[in-house]
């Protein structure tokens, strides 16, 4: 089996087939002495080694052909000084760890262990372990768990399928992982009851709960690492523990990127914090940490937060971008901010409230919404700090406490450089004073200042500020005796209700007044029922009347749209009377009034065709996008705020996941909808603490998860005009997520693709090539056509492709009229409907299929809707879907449909298997269960089943389960009481037996 000279090292080798070798790698352990090499031949050997010399054990072959399977006991465990293990896969079921190391120092290289048990490695005791490129999976546990004194150094190795957590380090113990990957883990590396290590050039992500966490007095350093896509907290400090952060990077923290608590400290060193949804720092419970060099950009919450009696030392931190404030301290936090530099944040740069202390020495404040601000008691200085271009105010000082200005420079912010509301400014070094604004600047900064603080509505605002800035060059242009620009005052506004189209044309009317445009600004809203009579001559009437009203102002027109539809009945269309009213008085008081008319997007169009004089007469048109979801959370907190409550950080994030699952269908109503979740809030936390009689006044000021309530229905739709990323990665997940359909999920994968490159290159101003958006869904009924055509509406519409991402489900019937004539105008309906959406047409190709031997409308639909998709190319997509072979007819039966639909995707019959998980899918929906031998019969059922031209694919699999619930249903009756196992289990003998001629169960 082995020749062994003396001094000379043996190989002994292990086969359970092979002559001349041991059968077991034990037996071979026992044969050897210390320095042998123990070579294991390809095979599974089903045993606990255990090494009780110093030997080297190697896997023979290639990686993977050598297995030790061990059940119970650990597959290796060392009872020698040293080993080595190199070359075999460790796995491991049913017991506390696969490899087990209590004294020694064992070395393993190119290992994979695969264990379903409570830890995959586990050091302790004073044992060593030294790893290098290995892998370790454990759906069952914990990945490395280092403690009691042990000591653990991988390097080049990957954890990957954790249950808990990848690398735990406890009551003295310190792994090293050097050059490793964790991903697809419970969480990443855990250091507690004194633990420590060192974490180095590591790459952490897609972890499922926090990243690292460091409590009970415990050390760790971070050093050159980067973690991503963490859903918990990526760094979490606790507990009087102290690690450090050098050199590292934090992408995507699904909450905060780091946060300290219950008196931790940290020391953060050339770190960059980018895109956390949560706070990029949040510092509380006498917690301490020092940042040096730091960058943190675009945090979906505030970038830095410090509270209770936390305190942070920010020296040369950058802030950049982000939907909330840079830095916040509040409560009796202590903040020092040295040579910060903070731009273009959405809140405010920097913010002291409660009893906070702030001290900023140095460093910029620019293009944020605000500069700086103190309220509450809140203290400290500005020192040396250059505050611009901000745009709202540059300082605002509303604390009950002093607060130093010492040598700053404040200038060009839109709102006031200094706004010191509570006269405490000690200004060591005066600025230059300004020169003093007439009566009318001041007023029209204010409105400007009240334009910029409303939330989102970023092109609406862009659009206004345009206008002034066209009247006053106007002004100026007069004053050199030039003549003035044409303008347009009318206006349409266009969007989704809730989106501020009225506040904005209230503001829009002050800003002209303060510009001298119109004599005095008020603002006359009207709908419909206020400008149409039910007699001949009285619409006129009742239009002047209020049109005289908004004489010196505005006259805004609410849902416009209503005008140019008819009264709903047969009788004369007096809307239109008011149109044509409307359009004779603006010509008669052009510069007396301003007409603003509001309504959705694809109904203005309607509108602006009703009389050919509105075109010319509103020829600018703005906008109005759907709020995003972090948009919507602000306009809670504004609600919260306004009447004395607050949101939790946890509350937060409840709402912001309300609003990013919330479907954007006909029902959404943008800031009314937001009104309407804080209203529904403050009800259900009126509820809860009710019965309450002794709740303290915080409890009554609180808002928590609970009281939000549960989202509506869901429908189609999205926000219209600008991408929702976090909405497309959603509405991609769940197409992921849809049973088989492998190549329709490539090819709308594709399509997406191609659109969003699309809109970057038109973004970067670079020729973007010709795209069709229009696609044909050709295969077999039941395959999810429907389905898939509905997320892709959606996306569209999350992408800012199409206005609002309806789905207009439509066939022959709905499009193919009686007479001549009728089609084309019942195809030019549902065309419309489905502008700004998505047209699916099911069965196309029964258009192009003469069903008789008359007159063949079906064509005539197809020709109109050819035009109609060139005439209106952006604003609706058409998807085409039938059998793969009737759909070649339904191209060929019109030249243009070949070019208008160059995508084609194929949709395949589902297999049995994908059948089998679609029944088990709708089963749990429905609160039933399908035991092992009822997923077979089931897998059975459908190879046997056969499949001809009529078969209905996930259509016959929900019939299937139907017959399944109904035989079930008959099989209780004979059980006089059932439990609860009975009333939700499915048996094989509930699955029905497949029908001979393929019908569906029951019709057969």
């Amino acid at each position: 089996m082995a020749s062994r000279l003396t001094s000379v090292r043996s190989v002994l080798s292990v086969s359970a087939t092979d002559a001349d070798c041991f059968r077991t790698i034990n037996d071979a352990i026992a044969a050897a002495v210390d320095g042998d090499v123990i070579a294991v031949r390809p095979g599974t050997y089903r045993e606990s080694v255990v090494i009780e010399r110093e030997i080297t054990l190697s896997g023979a072959g290639s990686a993977g052909e050598v297995r030790i399977e061990a059940s119970g006991a650990p597959a290796v465990h060392l009872a020698a000084e040293r080993a080595t293990v190199s070359g075999i896969v460790l796995s491991h079921r049913d017991g506390e760890a696969a490899v087990d190391l209590t004294a020694g120092s064992l070395r393993m290289d190119e290992c994979t262990v695969t264990a379903d048990s409570a830890v995959a490695i586990a050091v302790r005791g004073g044992a060593e372990l030294h790893a290098r490129d290995c892998r370790v999976t454990n759906p069952g546990g914990a990945g490395l768990l280092v403690f009691d004194g042990g000591g653990a150094e991988v390097r080049a190795s990957t954890f990957t399928g954790i249950a808990t957590t990848a690398v735990v380090a406890r009551s003295g113990g310190a792994p090293r992982l050097v050059d490793c990957d964790i991903t697809e883990s419970g969480g990443a590396f855990l250091a507690a009851d004194n633990g420590g290590g060192t974490v180095k050039n590591c790459r952490i992500e897609r972890v499922n709960g926090p990243g690292i966490v460091v409590e009970e007095n415990s050390t760790l350093s971070v050093d050159g690492t980067t973690l991503s896509e963490v859903e918990g907290v990526a760094f979490l400090v606790g507990a009087g523990s102290s690690p450090t952060l050098l050199d590292s990077t934090i992408v995507n923290a699904q909450a905060q990127a780091i946060v300290l608590v219950q008196g931790g400290t940290a020391t953060v060193e050339r770190t960059e914090i980018r895109g956390a949804r949560g706070h990029g720092l949040h510092v509380l419970d006498s917690s301490r940490v020092d940042l040096t060099e730091c960058v943190f950009t675009d945090s979906g919450h505030d970038a830095v937060l410090v509270g209770s009696t936390g305190s942070a030392n920010l020296t040369k931190v950058t802030v950049t971008g982000g939907t909330g404030s840079a830095i916040i301290a509040e409560d009796n936090a202590t903040v020092t901010l040295t040579e910060p530099r903070i731009e273009r944040t959405k809140g405010t740069a920097v913010i002291a409230r409660g009893s906070a202390r702030v001290r900023v020495d140095g460093g910029t404040l620019r293009e944020c919404g605000t500069g700086a601000l103190w309220e509450g008691a809140a203290t400290g200085e500005l020192g040396g700090v250059v505050v611009e271009q901000n745009l709202g105010d540059g300082v605002v000082l509303r604390s009950s406490e002093p607060v130093d200005l010492r040598g700053c420079r404040i200038e060009r912010n839109r709102g006031k450089d200094l706004r010191d509301d509570a006269g405490i400014a000690q200004v060591e070094t005066p600025q230059e004073t300004p020169p003093p604004k007439t009566e009318k600047s001041d007023d029209l900064t204010t409105l400007l200042d009240q334009l910029n603080t409303l939330v989102g509505l970023d092109g609406v605002k862009r659009e206004v500020e345009t206008l002034v800035r066209l009247h006053q060059m106007a002004e100026r242009r007069a004053a050199a005796g030039l003549p003035s620009p044409p303008l347009g005052r009318h206006l349409v506004f266009a969007g989704s209700p809730g989106t501020g189209k009225t506040t904005i044309a209230r503001l829009y009317g002050r800003i002209l007044t303060a510009l001298g445009v119109l004599r005095t600004g008020q603002l006359i809203e009207v709908a419909r029922a206020d400008l149409v009579a039910a007699v001949v001559g009285g619409t006129a009437l009742k239009t002047a009347e209020k049109f005289d009203e908004a004489l010196g102002g505005v006259l805004f027109i609410d849902e416009a749209y209503a005008l140019s539809a008819g009264g709903g009945g047969n009788g004369p269309d007096f809307g239109r009377e008011a149109i044509d009213t409307l359009v004779k008085l603006m010509e008669d008081h052009r510069d007396d009034v301003v007409v603003i008319v509001a309504g959705y997007t694809n109904d203005m169009r309607t509108f602006m065709a009703a009389n050919p004089g509105l075109a010319s007469r509103f020829t600018r048109t703005i906008e109005f996008t759907d709020y995003t979801a972090p948009e919507l959370v602000t306009i809670v907190e504004g609600l919260c705020r306004a009447h004395d409550y607050r949101l939790e950080f946890e509350t937060r994030a409840a709402v912001h996941a309300y609003f990013t699952k919330l479907p954007r269908d006909a029902t959404f109503g943008n800031g009314r909808t937001a009104r309407k979740v804080f209203e529904e809030m403050v009800g259900r936390q009126a509820y809860r603490l009710a019965e309450d009689e002794h709740a303290p006044a915080v409890a009554l000021t609180r808002l928590l998860p609970e009281d939000l309530g549960p989202l509506p229905g869901s429908g189609i739709g999205a926000g219209a005009g600008r991408i929702d990323q976090e909405q497309v990665d959603r509405l991609l997940s769940d197409l992921r997520g849809l049973v088989g359909l492998d190549d329709v999920k490539s090819e709308v994968s594709s399509m997406v693709d191609l659109l969003d490159s699309a809109r970057q290159r038109r973004e970067a101003n670079l020729p973007v090539p010709s795209l069709s958006r229009h696609l044909i869904f050709a295969g077999p009924p039941g395959t999810g056509k429907t389905t898939v055509a509905r997320l892709y509406g959606s996306i569209l519409a999350a992408m800012g492709v199409l206005a609002q991402g309806q789905v207009i489900e439509v066939s022959r019937a709905d499009l193919v009229g009686e007479y001549i004539g009728h089609t084309a105008k019942r195809t030019t309906e549902s065309f419309d409907r489905a502008r700004g959406g998505l047209l699916f047409i099911d069965e196309a190709y029964t258009l192009s299929s003469r069903p008789g031997g008359g007159q063949d409308f079906g064509r005539e639909a197809i020709d109109t809707l050819v035009k109609l998709m060139e005439d209106h190319r952006d604003e609706v997509v058409v998807i085409a879907a039938g059998y793969a072979d009737e759909m070649e007819g339904f191209l060929a039966a019109n030249p243009g449909l070949q070019s208008r639909f160059s995508h084609h995707v194929q949709f395949a019959n589902y297999t049995a298997d994908e059948l089998v998980t679609i029944v088990s899918q709708h089963a749990t929906k429905v609160g039933y269960e399908c035991t092992a031998s009822t997923v077979t019969a089931l897998r059975s059922h459908f190879l046997a089943v056969r499949r001809d031209q009529s078969f209905g694919n996930g259509r016959y699999a929900r019939q299937v389960l139907d017959e399944a619930v109904t035989r079930h249903a008959r099989r209780m009756r004979g059980i006089t009481a059932p439990t609860i196992s009975d009333l939700c289990v499915l048996l094989p003998e509930d699955i029905p037996a497949p029908s001979a001629n393929g019908k569906p169960p029951g019709q057969g």
